[in-house]
């Protein structure tokens, strides 16, 4: 409780009164014969319960004074506390706000870096795809036109074969023909009749040479049975064993000339 000088001071001084008014009693009742006298006996006592009445009064006012400054203090510290439980309410709620809005903040830009993230990962997946895609058409045009110029180079490599193949079989089709030719020349006699004469022959001949058929197309009629006798003595005329070759000798037409 906090000491009040201006009580105290009032207190001693009615504290000092009483004791006068106590002391002035019992010089009073001092064995003096004085004759009784009613009137200052009722003026002390009355002094007294007047002092005593001052005193209670006095005393209650204190107590309810330190009562008054007691709630009054107890009040400002109810006010202090409440006003500090207030104050560290609005520090926390706005602490707890303030880290809400960060813990927001942070999520916004975690999920903005992740979009981001995403969005350059699919782009470069489709970038990469689409390379990838560029880079097989190219290969495949590439195979198209690799596979177009071999085929053009079998082509031809064919048709070249199939040119010497053909001028190889024209050629053994040729020296067949002369060497036939040949063979059918030495059993003719070089007669001057058959000078400047001529006769075309056809020929029929087996795989194995041998004479089939041999028969007249036209020319002179004496050089022509002469001819066909010279074929029938021969009975047995060269042939290739190249098929394609003997496929152009198996019916083969001559012109004998002398």
């Amino acid at each position: 409780m906090k000491f009040d000088p201006a009580l105290a001071k009032s207190f001693g001084l009615h504290s000092v009164i009483i004791a006068l008014l106590l002391i002035s009693v019992n010089f009073t009742a001092d064995p003096i014969a004085m004759p009784v006298q009613n009137v200052p006996v009722i003026e002390a006592t009355f002094i007294d319960a007047q002092a005593i009445a001052d005193k209670k009064k006095e005393d209650e006012r204190i107590l309810a004074e330190q009562k008054r400054i007691e709630d009054q203090k107890r009040a400002q510290q109810r006010k202090a506390a409440d006003a500090k439980r207030r104050a560290e309410a609005k520090r926390k709620a706005e602490k707890a706000a303030k880290d809400k809005r960060l813990k927001e903040q942070k999520r916004q830009q975690e999920l903005k870096r992740k979009a981001a993230q995403e969005a350059k990962r699919k782009r470069e997946l489709e970038e990469a795809n689409k390379r990838k895609a560029e880079a097989a058409k190219k290969q495949k045009e590439l195979d198209r036109l690799q596979e177009e110029q071999l085929e053009a180079e079998r082509r031809e490599q064919a048709a070249r074969r199939n040119q010497q193949r053909n001028q190889q079989i024209l050629n053994d089709v040729e020296r067949y023909r002369a060497e036939i030719y040949s063979r059918i020349q030495r059993h003719i006699i070089d007669d001057p009749a058959f000078k400047g004469k001529e006769c075309r022959l056809n020929i029929k001949l087996a795989s194995t040479g041998l004479v089939i058929k041999v028969s007249t197309l036209g020319g002179d009629p004496a050089l022509c049975r002469v001819a066909e006798n010279a074929v029938v003595r021969e009975e047995k005329l060269p042939v290739s064993d190249d098929p394609a070759v003997y496929e152009k000798l198996k019916n083969i037409n001559l012109t004998v000339k002398l």
